[in-house]
């Protein structure tokens, strides 16, 4: 507990010494509303057809070297590279090459490095430090540490910093759930925003869906505040409010539960240990329980699509099935938003059962995986059962073998133009 004040208030200390610091969003400053509320409502089947034209492929190199295991949403894009954990390869699938090692050295991450971006043609990582890595991958001397493993100092509360971005000649973190700090090329702290006015900045209850708060859309970087429903623009040192999300549906979690969701964990910690109260009556679980959290904001051309999620906290030990993810989207030429129903958009292109983009939309594609085991083993029952299969896919499978990494399939979406 002494830990945890501790915590808050190196916080506190360092928001009050940080530079430029701005609050808040006026609702009045923007003019386009986004009413999800209605969304949830409209559902409807949607064919992979009606918004987009085509899908590729990219089967990722495996060798030695460039062989991955599972998970695979660590995966990322940018325009020059994407990366899975440490390493990277060209939107070929070629593997180039890993940045930066793990190990207790100044320039090696503890739990190895996880978290890159290229700019200005050198790479960076955020774990428990900054690094600069040149272009070969080699660290530059520049760094600066975060944290320290087994004491707290005012660096601490980048911990859990996500959604680490490039912004013009800056970084943005994001420390969930109210601020966005912005650093300088030698990692010094710049500006902060605090989306919205609150009493008190606590620590935070975290792993409720695969949030992911900050994405890219051509040379915008949009970042979507979960406390309260703002999607941003980032600039180079501030967020420039674009949507409102109308989101007042009954069924979304609470900004209070949100600001509070550490002390409320105790509670379902004592339970998980055998305490007398159930699981079941936690005040969390019951303020929890199927409600619905947008975990990822797109834009493309035509569209924002929302990938959201029912949660359902610790659905195994409650006996529970584990919620999925749908998508909702905001169609920008009509101004109408759609739930998609079902799993994802029934995929007429390839001939599979639905599409879901897993790891991204980027670049006006939508993308996914699958490993080739998997993709071998499907088109197998296909013509076991004499089901005819796409001749896409049929093409790819003699491409592959059985143990290789997983293959990138790229929904391209329909131009407006």
């Amino acid at each position: 507990m002494k830990a945890l004040i501790f915590y808050v208030s190196v916080i506190f200390l360092f928001i009050g010494c940080a530079g430029k610091t701005s609050t808040t969003t006026d609702i009045d400053e923007v003019s386009n509303i986004i009413d999800i509320s209605a969304g949830l409502k409209n559902i409807q089947t949607i064919k992979l057809s009606e918004i987009a034209d085509s899908v590729t492929f990219i089967p990722f190199e495996t060798n030695s070297l460039s062989i991955q295991g599972q998970g695979q949403k660590s995966i990322k894009f940018s325009s020059n590279y994407i990366f899975y954990y440490n390493k990277y390869f060209d939107w070929n699938g070629k593997y180039l090459g890993a940045i930066g090692r793990r190990g207790n050295g100044p320039f090696e991450e503890p739990e190895g490095v996880y978290n890159l971006l290229f700019t200005d043609n050198h790479f960076y990582s955020k774990g428990s430090k900054f690094i600069e890595y040149d272009i070969s991958g080699k660290p530059t001397g520049k760094l600066r540490y975060l944290y320290a493993a087994r004491e707290f100092k005012s660096d601490d509360f980048l911990r859990n910093g996500a959604g680490f971005s490039t912004v013009g000649e800056h970084f943005a973190i994001y420390s969930y759930p109210t601020d966005v700090y912005f650093f300088n090329k030698n990692f010094e702290t710049i500006s902060h925003r605090r989306v919205i006015e609150v009493d008190s900045v606590k620590p935070v209850y975290l792993n409720i869906g695969d949030s992911r708060c900050i994405t890219y859309y051509k040379d915008h970087i949009l970042f979507y505040s979960f406390i309260n429903d703002t999607i941003f623009y980032v600039t180079n040192t501030d967020l420039k409010p674009k949507w409102i999300v109308s989101f007042d549906d009954p069924s979304r979690l609470s900004k209070e539960f949100i600001l509070n969701s550490q002390e409320l964990f105790r509670e379902v910690s004592i339970a998980l240990r055998g305490g007398l109260q159930s699981l079941e009556n936690t005040e969390f679980i019951q303020l929890t329980d199927n409600k619905h959290k947008v975990i990822a904001v797109y834009e493309t051309e035509s569209y924002l699509f929302f990938k959201m999620t029912e949660i359902i906290q610790f659905s195994e030990p409650r006996g529970k099935l584990p919620a999925k993810p749908y998508i909702v989207y905001y169609d920008k030429r009509t101004g109408k938003t759609v739930r998609v129903k079902g799993s994802g958009f029934t995929d007429d292109l390839l001939g599979m059962e639905y599409f879901y983009p897993q790891l991204d939309i980027f670049d006006e594609k939508m993308i996914t995986y699958i490993w080739p085991f998997e993709l071998l083993d499907y088109i197998d029952e296909c013509q076991a059962k004499g089901r005819e299969v796409n001749p896409q896919l049929i093409a790819l499978s003699k491409k592959i073998n059985r143990e290789d990494n997983p293959v990138l399939i790229l929904v391209h979406l329909k131009s407006n133009i």
